[in-house]
């Protein structure tokens, strides 16, 4: 079976993305709003790993963002420089160095990129990564001692366990098993740093332009659910912790734009949980009157749709994240989510679901269908050569 699709289905999928993407979700161009959005494009490297249908989808879906943060980006930069030049003189592009790395090993190293329109969103002066103190993970590793102990004595039997099976499979010509890895019980450190820039889109008539931190972040994946929450709670720790900084900060809004990994098996109860958690943080930590608000409008179910947008291949998941860190009230807070996608210019979130495109595309009738056969299929001809994410979105009027 192919790889990926012929270029006669990239043909109909092309033809359906330019008649009728706005009905699955890919956001229009509006003269008095702007699109902000996150896409995890798998492996984006060099050209020759994906097909030239998949870097023209790549570059139909991306001219549709003003600001679009991208995760995955390999060390091999030949992709989304590629992406910023097919989309013209008028996008930038940012990218950090290698994350997720060490000196003299050679794992999987990604990098984070933006591309933006010049035109439309201004880039400002501050490009870093977020870390957090070395001397606050040798605490937590001191004073949760017990606790990684016991981890790493389980690890260390898993590792026994596996090297024996190893050895029995290689004796029997047999694929090596998966390697085990240890179940810390606190979080220490990002798997990947998040990477930040800063821009501000500028104001109509000579309004105050909308300035913000740009926070792109690909969380850990892993064996583990709990390790998976515990990073991105320190990554809303360190949001909130900002937040209360508002005064030292360049920009005081932050816009959150990633793969956080977030899985819910069980939508009502996962979702409901950090919901509540992250209004708790509302109303316990940016209590006072000039504090931020956070909105993670991606948890709430959509007041159009009627129910949680999924943003992974498989229509199950929403990995992806955008959350906002306000000062500014023309940002909307988490009560404005019910009014989504009301004004056409105006605050809206969707997800661009290029699954059901691709169903409709090529099998001329919805995702939910396929038969399991057809619907595996499908999804194995573009989670490697375009992404098993699909792109995230949130438009919010120009400032005025």
């Amino acid at each position: 079976m192919a790889k990926h699709f012929t270029p006669a289905e990239w043909a109909k999928v092309h033809d359906l993305v330019r008649q009728q993407g706005t009905a699955f979700g890919l956001p229009e161009r509006r003269r008095d709003s702007v699109v902000i959005g996150s896409f995890n494009i798998r492996k984006l490297g060099a050209l020759s790993k994906k097909s030239p249908g998949a870097w023209q989808m790549l570059e139909l879906i991306c001219q549709r963002f003003d600001l679009l943060a991208i995760q995955e980006v390999q060390d091999d930069l030949e992709g989304l420089i590629h992406l910023r030049d097919s989309l013209g003189s008028r996008y930038g592009m940012v990218a950090s160095d290698i994350t997720g790395s060490y000196p003299g090993q050679r794992p999987a190293p990604e990098r984070l990129g933006f591309l933006f329109r010049w035109d439309i969103v201004e880039r400002t002066e501050i490009a870093s990564d977020i870390t957090f103190d070395r001397g606050v993970v040798v605490s937590t590793l001191y004073e949760s001692r017990a606790s990684f102990r016991k981890a790493f004595d389980k690890y260390t039997k898993d590792l026994a366990a596996w090297e024996i099976e190893k050895a029995e499979r290689k004796a029997a010509g047999k694929r090596a098993p998966k390697k085990p890895t240890p179940h810390l019980p606190e979080f220490l450190t990002f798997i990947r740093q998040p990477s930040c820039a800063s821009f501000r889109i500028p104001g109509a008539a000579g309004s105050k332009p909308l300035e913000f931190l740009a926070v792109n972040a690909h969380l850990l994946y892993g064996d583990y659910k709990d390790e998976r929450h515990n990073e991105f709670k320190a990554l809303v720790g360190w949001l909130v912790d900002r937040a209360r900084q508002a005064t030292r900060m360049y920009h005081p809004n932050i816009i959150l734009l990633g793969d956080c990994n977030l899985d819910f098996d069980n939508p009502e109860t996962d979702r409901d949980k950090i919901d509540v958690d992250l209004k708790a943080l509302n109303k316990r930590e940016l209590r006072s009157r000039k504090s931020a608000k956070l909105n993670f409008p991606f948890l709430t179910r959509h007041p159009i749709h009627g129910e949680f947008l999924r943003s992974n291949a498989r229509l199950n998941q929403t990995y992806d994240q955008i959350g906002l860190v306000i000062h500014d009230p023309r940002l909307p807070d988490h009560g404005r989510n019910a009014q989504a996608g009301g004004d056409p210019d105006g605050f809206n979130y969707d997800v661009f679901n290029f699954v059901e495109l691709f169903s409709t595309a090529l099998h001329d009738k919805p995702f939910d269908e396929l038969s399991k056969r057809d619907r595996n299929a499908l999804i194995k001809k573009f989670e490697h050569d375009l992404s098993d994410h699909m792109p995230i979105w949130i438009r919010l009027p120009k400032p005025s």
